[in-house]
């Protein structure tokens, strides 16, 4: 249970750091940024998720020089790291989508207003833009990043010891599967529920937050 949280805890945080910076990659006027950003989203958003864990187990460590794959592949612990990547790379692309769109639904008044202040544009992002975009999309997002726990599952199919992989494990060995089965889906449940809950919270704080601000600002 703990390698499953584990698993899910840091593909929510690196896909949402790579996710959000391919969304404004792919808003950029310039093309050296947008264009790899829409190559990648495109790339990995038509490929299912599964075949991302795969690539990463399988064939990622074989472009690697200098016998560096052959001491991945005995690395005890790779199964985990190319599960982490290969969710990271998948879930990236649909958290670029989400934040995008916020982007997008952020009023043009608000960053008109943030220009006629004096700040710069990353400043305009970091203060302005994010914030309220992420507002706007917390509930998707959120839903997204549920979905990408869920997903941690995946990684038994390349022998990561995370939960369902030690529910197989277990039922081949006592016969028990479905006491293991309904442990496991009382842990998914619980841990997706809770999840849900913390998203409803920070949507509200966020809420409060903005408000507080456009109010002092008015």
């Amino acid at each position: 249970m703990e390698l499953t949280l584990l698993i899910a805890v840091i593909t929510t945080i690196t896909s949402l750091l790579i996710g959000t910076v391919l969304a404004i990659a792919r808003l950029s006027r310039f093309k050296i940024l947008n264009v790899p950003g829409r190559v990648y989203v495109e790339t990995a958003r038509n490929i299912p998720g599964l075949f991302w864990l795969l690539f990463f187990y399988f064939v990622f460590p074989q472009f690697l020089p200098f016998g560096l794959g052959e001491k991945l592949n005995a690395y005890p612990g790779y199964s985990v790291i190319a599960g982490i990547i290969g969710l990271t790379f998948d879930n990236s692309a649909y958290v670029s989508d989400i934040v995008r769109t916020g982007i997008m639904g952020v009023p043009k008044g608000h960053i008109e207003a943030a220009v006629s202040t004096g700040l710069n544009r990353i400043q305009q992002i970091r203060h302005i833009i994010l914030p309220e975009a992420f507002r706007l999309v917390m509930p998707p997002l959120g839903t997204r990043m549920i979905h990408n726990f869920k997903n941690s599952s995946l990684c038994m199919v390349i022998a990561a010891p995370e939960l369902t992989w030690a529910i197989q494990q277990v039922e081949s060995i006592t016969f028990r599967g479905l006491e293991v089965t309904l442990l496991a889906t009382f842990f998914y449940v619980f841990i997706a529920f809770l999840s849900s809950r913390f998203i409803i919270y920070l949507e509200k704080r966020m809420r409060i937050d903005i408000s507080s601000i456009t109010q002092m600002r008015t």
